[in-house]
């Protein structure tokens, strides 16, 4: 009821003093101060009329005439500067003439003319204050010097003093009233525009977060993008070097069996890493480029192993490493078939990879009431300290494995992604020069 009550009031005041939009707060507070002023002058005289004040009540309604012409021209024609200036004129016109009717300074007079110099000063053009001073000093030092000099000019009017000190009590509280009404109104118009300004100021500064925001997020698009292209450029390029220059010899019959034997194996193992390499890229490209859909759906732990050792056991086996795993054959995970295959896929191949000759790759998998954990350990050279803070970040470097093989560090950023959309998690443990276990976390399918 109360907003209500508010928005009435303001939808009200709005049709007097005219729209935000359209009038300047000078204008609008004009306009306030004319209808403020109007009621005054009606409370005015009627307190005339009851003190029998016959000439101070024709002199009120004398002035409420140009009043509501210049309330006219400034509400409804917007011709604001001449309305006060017109204002002005009336105003000093009607309020000397009334200072010799109503008892000079004996009268109330005086505190009119100080209402209208505050009004003046508070509204008008402030390249005029200096104009609007000197006018009242002189015309209010000129009454006084006349009433001083040629006191019979000014006639006594009040039937007795009783009805001087209701007349006098009346205008200045109407006086005071005046000021207090301009004063708030202006005070309340200030802080509407503080309080604007601060929701400006707020606003400014969350589109500056905002476009900071997409600052950082447009540098991580460019850094992935740059991160794509090295890719492209030179860790791509290095195996096809290699394949070529393999197929040149070949090709020139300088070879016998034996050295072609072994550079056909060398070039099986060349296309098998540039495939991964590739399917690793196109899949994380797929991703940054069309998003990612998916399908989460009960697979069986077991077959993805089987599938994934089968086609790394032939590369560990050429670095006499022994690629074991242990799996309960009717384990369940909700998973995504293809995003899991993938995370294995490149788990088990860094495991070979930097593994020296001879060593060990063993995946196994533990449970709990609800997850699966598989874990993939090797006897490798283990990670560094200094590159295990950006394992799983575009930040980490290439890495060359136990027999100069490439790797490109994207396998593992590619990895926790996956996982992520699977609800799942994958974290490792590593000692430089004993070796590494990467753990993954999956959902058990509920029975």
């Amino acid at each position: 009821m109360t907003d209500r009550l508010r928005e009435g009031r303001s939808t009200f005041w709005n049709r007097l003093t005219g729209d935000p939009e359209e009038f300047s707060m000078e204008n609008r507070a004009f306009n306030f101060v004319c209808v403020v002023t109007f009621f005054l002058l009606l409370i005015c005289i009627s307190i005339d009329i009851y003190i029998s004040q016959t000439i101070m009540t024709t002199v009120m309604l004398l002035l409420m005439l140009p009043l509501g012409l210049v309330y006219y021209l400034s509400r409804y024609r917007k011709i604001y500067k001449i309305g006060v200036t017109m204002f002005a004129i009336f105003s000093y016109a009607v309020l000397s003439l009334n200072f010799f009717m109503n008892d000079g300074s004996s009268g109330p007079t005086i505190y009119l003319f100080f209402v209208t110099l505050i009004f003046l000063i508070t509204l008008g053009n402030h390249k005029h204050h200096f104009v609007w001073i000197t006018l009242h000093t002189v015309i209010v030092a000129t009454l006084l010097v006349i009433e001083y000099n040629y006191p019979s000019l000014i006639p006594g009017t009040y039937p007795d003093r009783a009805a001087r000190y209701l007349d006098l009590a009346v205008t200045y509280a109407i006086a005071v009233s005046f000021l207090f009404a301009i004063t708030n109104y202006l005070r309340g118009y200030y802080y509407r525009k503080a309080r604007l300004a601060d929701e400006r100021s707020l606003a400014i500064i969350k589109q500056n977060e905002q476009i900071s925001a997409q600052n950082t997020e447009l540098e991580t698009v460019n850094q992935e993008k740059n991160k794509l292209f090295s890719i492209i450029s030179h860790d791509l390029r290095s195996p096809l070097d290699s394949i070529r220059g393999y197929l040149e010899l070949m090709s020139n019959n300088v070879l016998d069996e034996d050295e072609k034997n072994k550079i056909q194996e060398e070039l099986l193992v060349q296309t098998k890493y540039t495939t991964d390499l590739l399917m690793n890229l196109m899949s994380w490209a797929k991703t940054q480029m069309h998003g990612v859909t998916v399908h989460l759906v009960p697979q069986n732990l077991k077959a993805f192993v089987e599938e994934v050792a089968g086609n790394k056991r032939s590369i560990a086996a050429r670095k006499g490493i022994k690629l074991t795993y242990s799996i309960h054959p009717d384990l369940e995970v909700v998973c995504d078939k293809d995003m899991l295959h993938i995370v294995l896929r490149n788990l088990v191949n860094n495991a070979i990879k930097f593994t020296n000759e001879g060593g060990e790759v063993a995946i196994r998998v533990t449970t709990t009431t609800d997850r699966a954990f598989l874990s993939v350990q090797d006897t490798g050279i283990g990670i560094s300290a200094e590159q295990q803070a950006d394992l799983f970040t575009l930040k980490t470097r290439s890495t060359y494995g136990t027999n100069r093989e490439k790797g490109i560090g994207l396998g593992l950023l590619m990895c926790k992604e996956f996982m992520d959309y699977q609800r799942g998690d994958i974290w490792f443990e590593s000692t430089p020069g004993k070796g590494s276990t990467f753990f993954v976390s999956l959902p058990l399918t509920r029975h």
